[in-house]
């Protein structure tokens, strides 16, 4: 009885679009990939007004996988930190994308044994690190510092838990880039290519943003994982293999270099 009210209460929760998608999802050809809610470009762009509103090289990567196969992925946008809710505790969306291993790994543990979450082989690997106005800034110049929330900055942790440095959390990266235009923070954490995609794209420059090759990076693999469906994620790494001219094509389309 107390499971039937447990699950009676996040079914209230729930909102009714992704209500939906699950149901469209009994079908053996429709699946529910959750997915972050954020402007990443070239990456990803979750970001619209409607939860089902997602653009970028993944969606046509995950689109074009699925057609190979004929099914269809619906996507469904959530915040961060309730993406991972609904993926692993209350295991609402069949898919999350992206994915690693590295990320959250207690939380995930808290909820299911890790073992049972699949993974795909990589889709990008991003080279993520610290942007300033300052073209040879060091680590202790970082007295303010600035990251998308939800995002961990594995090489900065220190940085972040120096109460010595102003951290910030933005709500995506456009606001994450204007901090760092205006002047507001010294350093933000960003990809590489998502850094010179939106520069080129919204942002008039005045004067130029450095990306700081020489201080610690991040190389953080973007995965496809799943619960229940480890039978896709092998098919989607025999996908990645078979297609990779097109996969390549794609890459150079969004402007991804890493």
């Amino acid at each position: 009885m107390n499971q039937l009210k447990k699950i009676a209460t996040q079914l209230i929760y729930l909102p009714f679009a992704l209500l939906l998608l699950i149901n469209n999802a009994k079908s053996a050809t429709h699946y529910v990939v959750g997915v972050e809610n954020i402007e990443y470009l070239p990456y990803y762009d979750g970001s619209g007004a409607d939860n089902r509103d997602y653009y970028g090289f993944s969606q046509k990567l995950l689109t074009l996988f699925a057609q190979q196969h004929d099914f269809k992925f619906e996507f469904y946008t959530l915040p961060i930190n309730r993406l991972y809710k609904e993926f692993v505790e209350h295991r609402h969306v069949d898919f999350k994308y992206p994915d690693n291993p590295s990320w959250k790994p207690s939380y995930k543990a808290s909820f299911i044994d890790v073992n049972k979450i699949i993974y795909s082989q990589p889709t990008v690997v991003t080279k993520t690190g610290i942007a300033s106005l300052n073209k040879n800034i060091t680590i202790d110049e970082c007295i303010s510092f600035a990251t998308v929330r939800g995002f961990t900055p594995q090489s900065f942790k220190p940085l972040m838990n120096n109460e010595n440095v102003e951290l910030i959390e933005t709500a995506n990266v456009i606001e994450l880039i204007e901090l760092l235009l205006k002047e507001r923070v010294e350093c933000i954490y960003i990809s590489n290519d998502v850094l010179n995609y939106n520069l080129q794209k919204y942002f008039k420059l005045t004067r130029p943003v450095y990306f700081q090759n020489e201080l610690p990076t991040d190389l953080q693999a973007f995965l496809l994982s799943s619960i229940d469906y480890p039978d896709i994620i092998k098919k989607f790494n025999t996908f990645l293999i078979s297609h990779k001219v097109q996969i390549s094509k794609l890459k150079k389309e969004y402007q991804i270099k890493n």
